[in-house]
């Protein structure tokens, strides 16, 4: 029987396109190539009786063939887990985040993700009101503010996948680099960010 979890916290997106990333409305990404690193830091957060909180996880993803969540799209995915995480922790984020325990990433992982591979990391994630950050290890580097529109108010989207309101802030990334292996590096800089509060759930 799988363990009900529940996380809400912080997330942080950064892709390649230039701006609102056109996988929300099922389009094609710039240049057709989708690579981007989504992070979560869990503010509070449960894995049936693991206490979460205060813990990261991240996805690095990409797909050259078009928009990752065509019916019959398949990627590659990296999972890196919090460092800090005891064994317990770190046994629970993999079960969430690789899919095995349900809710959103179990939809996802199931339809489109053809391998993956699970590291553990130094995280360090900070939030300073519109200005997200995230750096882990020597693989992934990401800085990002919130956007606002041109009646001067913080522009969203709707509907994103990872939290259950579906709306999220869109914002711009300064610096968003992943030099993770060969397969999975780029420097997307400059372009398109999704970052706000998530919360996400298997019940």
């Amino acid at each position: 029987m799988t363990n009900r979890w529940a996380i809400e916290g912080d997330y942080l997106e950064a892709c390649n396109c230039d701006v609102a990333c056109q996988c929300i409305w099922m389009e094609s990404p710039d240049d057709g190539v989708c690579t981007v690193s989504l992070a979560w830091h869990i503010e509070e957060g449960s894995y049936g009786d693991i206490d979460l909180s205060g813990l990261n996880a991240t996805w690095l993803a990409s797909y050259d063939e078009g928009n990752p969540f065509d019916p019959d799209a398949t990627w590659p995915l990296v999972v890196l887990l919090d460092e800090q995480a005891n064994d317990d922790q770190r046994a629970a984020l993999e079960n969430i985040f690789v899919g095995r325990a349900g809710g959103i990433f179990g939809v996802a992982v199931d339809a489109h993700v053809e391998s993956v591979e699970v590291a553990t990391a130094p995280f360090s994630f900070t939030r300073d009101d519109g200005e997200f950050s995230v750096e882990i290890g020597d693989w992934v580097s990401v800085e990002a503010a919130e956007q606002n529109g041109v009646l001067g108010e913080l522009g969203t989207v709707s509907p994103h996948p990872f939290t259950k309101s579906l709306e999220m802030n869109t914002g711009k990334s300064t610096t968003a680099t992943v030099s993770y292996n060969d397969e999975f590096t780029w420097d997307v800089s400059g372009n398109n960010s999704f970052l706000g509060d998530f919360e996400l759930g298997n019940a």
